[in-house]
């Protein structure tokens, strides 16, 4: 299985097989320009590629399993996932007057 990437920063594209990034014989940079990504990402992609090649295994037992993921498509996913983190982070504001009020009120409430 390959991979097919194209280089932001000089548009070049080239392909990495999976069992060698994954066994570290290819490292994911540019042939052209030597852009590379960070270890940290380079490392979670090789992870998430281990975990998804088992699991095409396991679903390979009843089903063909035939994949193709675009940057566009998961683009998409992550403008999702910024407006639900917003949407819970409003949820989560505590209005700090409201409960100074509150207390106030129960202090002068005590003889």
């Amino acid at each position: 299985m390959t991979i097919d990437f194209t280089c932001q920063k000089c548009d070049s594209s080239f392909e990495i097989d999976v069992q060698d990034l994954i066994d570290g014989s290819e490292k994911l940079v540019c042939p052209n320009c030597d852009a590379k990504a960070s270890t940290t990402l380079t490392d979670d992609f090789i992870a998430a590629l281990t975990e998804m090649r088992a699991q095409v295994a396991a679903l390979g037992k009843k089903f063909t399993v035939n994949l193709a993921v675009e940057s566009e498509d998961v683009d998409d996913l992550d403008e999702e996932d910024d407006e639900d983190e917003e949407e819970s982070d409003d949820e989560d504001e505590l209005d700090f007057d409201e409960a100074d009020d509150e207390d106030e009120e129960a202090d002068e409430e005590e003889p």
